[in-house]
């Protein structure tokens, strides 16, 4: 045990592979890639981590553990404090700690959902206000154009795919890893996908075996490819008209997810030919 307590002065961060503390580290790297999708950046999420599990700090304390820089340290500080997950202790030197990871949590929800319902006020405001000023473009008669947009992070990119989904006439595909399709499924976009479409079709490569999660959905409209040795393609395809592109699919943490999306039959052809010669190539799971 004292040898545990000499390890954590150095700190469960910077902990080798050879450390007993390793493992430790391990799970907070995890927790911590968890906590950046509820808003807060690598260095906030490391410095609440740190504080949660080291107790209360002073900022020279988090600065010298921490290896950051004084500046950035203070300013996040303050930032934690703003966010309501850190609180500040009247002492000399000025001491933080970190409110429970469940109360944390929460509060950092509850900021986000109050956000949303600012935003949603606003609505409406923002429309009207728009529908005054009058529309100067002029209208001509060219060839309709290729679009193209970029998105990064899993919210906005499933966002799209979901639009995709709601104006789909006949058709959505789907080409992607285990871990893809269980992100669309936990977003709820398999749920939509499979109750609205007539021809909804999924392939998962690499996969030797259905996942679990999707035992519920009719196995004759998803197939495997087991022998394929990479597991970042991915791509959606809606009817012949737009298509999104997975340039870092979920073998990346969600937020750096990177897609890009279009509505060029150009783009979207050749990838439609895929996935049917992949889906006549494919394992059936019934």
């Amino acid at each position: 045990m004292e040898q545990i307590d000499t390890e954590f002065q150095v700190g469960i961060f910077a902990a080798g592979e050879d450390s007993s503390l390793y493992d430790y580290k391990m799970k907070l790297e995890k927790i911590k890639s968890e906590i950046v999708k509820f808003g807060l950046t690598q260095n906030q999420a490391k410095i609440y981590i740190y504080l949660g599990k080291y107790g209360a700090k002073t900022a020279p304390e988090v600065v010298k553990s921490l290896g950051m820089p004084r500046t950035e340290t203070y300013f996040i500080l303050n930032t934690l404090q703003n966010k309501g997950i850190v609180t500040a202790e009247f002492s000399s030197p000025t001491r933080y700690a970190a409110l429970p990871i469940e109360q944390a949590m929460s509060t950092l929800i509850n900021t986000e959902k109050e956000n949303l319902n600012i935003l949603a006020r606003q609505e409406k405001e923002v429309a009207d206000l728009w529908k005054e000023i009058p529309t100067f473009a002029v209208e001509t008669t060219e060839i309709k154009q290729d679009k193209l947009q970029t998105m990064e992070g899993t919210g906005q990119i499933h966002s799209k795919i979901k639009d995709m989904i709601r104006t789909a006439r006949e058709q959505v595909i789907i080409f992607g890893s285990e871990k893809d399709i269980s992100r669309f499924y936990h977003s709820e976009i398999i749920e939509m996908m499979f109750n609205s479409l007539i021809d909804a079709r999924i392939i998962i490569s690499p996969a030797l075996r259905l996942p679990d999660f999707l035992n519920d959905i009719d196995k004759k409209n998803i197939r495997l490819i087991p022998e394929e040795e990479s597991n970042n393609q991915c791509f959606v395809i809606k009817d012949s008209d737009e298509i999104m592109l997975f340039l870092r699919n979920a073998t990346h943490p969600s937020h750096s997810v990177f897609a890009m999306w279009s509505n060029s039959r150009s783009l979207n052809e050749p990838l439609r030919k895929l996935f049917e010669y992949s889906w006549e190539n494919a394992q059936s799971c019934y």
